[in-house]
């Protein structure tokens, strides 16, 4: 079974299970899929058994959270049905005049989209999507990567070693160079190594380097410059004294390899790690979340391996509908 059959299978929804019946059923209805027969198919459905209300319950709460409250879109939706066949003959004139308007809108969205695509990847050298790492060679010998959702600039050539992470994470494997130093702007601070390795991450306001080989100088605007060496890692933070702390370079940087190792972590904290890598919606609604701790490998290529260990494990429940991951309390 190929990678995209798996996901498939971890895509479909059970028949037979409430919840992901209530999760259907609000789909259709808040989409305006379900017509007069489907509105009272559902009602039936909600009244002949407890536990589907309660489902529904639940449903509702998810597609709160993805900020389409189900009682917003139940009325629009009724009200737009048609009554009777005059009624429908009536609405049709009405949707001959708004197609203009619609096919107006449509340049309009597609105008906001490549605009937002510009501004997004296609201004940068360099970018990487969602789930998507990217290995490039550079011109002085060096090798960088980038992680997924970055984006950066690359300036290497004879007289000049410079990158510009933009966004997101990169890896730097430096190629030695004593006359020309190898530097990386990340907004907040700068990185000047002459060869080493290293990864650099943009987290917000936030600037965090971390040195597998070598040393390396990190500089800011409001705080002196700091070295660090190997198997270190300092935070910037804009206005605070930089922070050096042990670590092991290659758990932090082991994107590079396609997996993530995680050692006495909080739940939370690796979710919203993974949430950078699933090009689906994750949402987290376990309270626990924040208190329960593993130590764990995670597949990169195998996210959702990793998410029916975690049911198996902990008292939760992923249920999977389309694009939409979501972790809650079983």
């Amino acid at each position: 079974m190929s990678d995209d059959d798996t996901m498939q299978k971890k895509m479909e929804l059970d028949p037979n299970d409430p919840m992901d019946q209530a999760l259907v059923w609000v789909s259709r209805i808040a989409t305006g899929e379900a017509d007069a027969n489907a509105l009272a198919e559902f009602e039936r459905w909600r009244d002949s058994d407890a536990r589907h209300e309660k489902a529904l319950n639940e449903a509702r709460r998810l597609w709160v959270m993805l900020g389409e409250p189900l009682e917003a879109q139940y009325a629009p939706v009724m009200a737009s049905l048609p009554a009777s066949a005059a009624q429908r003959r009536q609405a049709q004139p009405r949707r001959r005049w708004r197609r203009p308007a619609l096919a107006t809108a449509a340049a309009l969205l597609l105008a906001v989209t490549l605009g937002g695509q510009w501004q997004r990847d296609w201004r940068f050298d360099q970018t990487t999507g969602t789930g998507e790492q990217r290995t490039i060679a550079l011109a002085d010998g060096s090798t960088m990567w980038l992680n997924t959702g970055s984006a950066a600039d690359v300036q290497v050539d004879g007289n000049r070693r410079h990158i510009r992470l933009a966004r997101g994470e990169a890896y730097f494997d430096v190629a030695h160079d004593p006359q020309h130093p190898f530097t990386v702007d990340a907004g907040s601070s700068q990185i000047m190594v002459l060869g080493t390795a290293f990864g650099v991450r943009r987290e917000g306001e936030d600037v965090v380097v971390t040195v597998q080989r070598g040393k390396v100088q990190v500089a800011s605007a409001d705080a002196p410059a700091v070295f660090v060496t190997a198997d270190e890692q300092v935070r910037v933070h804009p206005g605070d004294a930089p922070h050096i702390e042990a670590v092991s370079a290659e758990q932090m940087l082991s994107w590079r390899t396609g997996r993530l190792q995680f050692e006495n972590r909080r739940i939370g904290e690796v979710l919203d790690e993974l949430k950078r890598y699933d090009r689906r919606l994750v949402l987290v609604s376990y309270p626990q979340a924040g208190q329960q701790r593993v130590s764990s490998i995670v597949d990169l290529a195998r996210l959702d391996e990793w998410y029916d260990t975690l049911e198996q494990s902990l008292p939760v429940k992923v249920t999977r509908i389309g694009p939409i991951v979501w972790i809650h309390a079983s």
